[in-house]
């Protein structure tokens, strides 16, 4: 078995969890987003995570004990947001409309995402150097590399909001 310790299991429930709420968060800024560029990114990274979750669950759930995915009732069950703005907060069972009512622009929600974006890069790369199989390292590497990604997007977009 891939996950044979209690840290490990809980790695894979929060590395899912940083997908489910990144994916939400995404999908409901595109939604609210106006600005046609910003809402392309926002639409594409909401596909990511989508992607991501599904690697996760496709390849670490069985290995990790559990048999069903993360549902949306679920993450709504769980504790509301703290008002904290952490960086880990995609680890956290979030309540997503209530983020999006904090992040009132989309500057700020860039922000709020290229902290967690850079958290999640580091996330995965502990995930990786914790596993013990050289295809969990290899998987986990990729999604840091696929949060990398992200991570120059926003700061891409973050630039341009900058510019006059």
């Amino acid at each position: 078995m891939l996950f044979d310790h209690a840290e490990e299991k809980e790695a894979v429930k929060r590395a899912a969890l940083i997908e489910t709420n990144g994916h939400k968060f995404y999908g409901r800024l595109a939604e609210k987003t106006l600005d046609k560029k910003t809402k392309s990114v926002f639409k594409a990274l909401a596909n990511d995570e989508k992607k991501h979750l599904k690697i996760i669950e496709k390849t670490y759930f069985p290995e990790a004990g559990f048999t069903d995915t993360i549902t949306d009732e679920e993450i709504m069950i769980e504790d509301y947001l703290k008002k904290s703005g952490a960086a880990d907060l995609f680890t956290k069972r979030i309540d997503v409309d209530k983020l999006i009512k904090l992040v009132d622009e989309p500057r700020k929600a860039l922000i709020v995402a290229l902290d967690t974006e850079r958290y999640s890069v580091e996330y995965f790369e502990g995930l990786a150097k914790s596993s013990i199989s050289e295809d969990g390292k290899k998987i986990c590497m990729e999604l840091a590399e696929e949060e990398r990604g992200h991570v120059k997007h926003i700061e891409g977009l973050l630039a341009s909001l900058s510019m006059p």
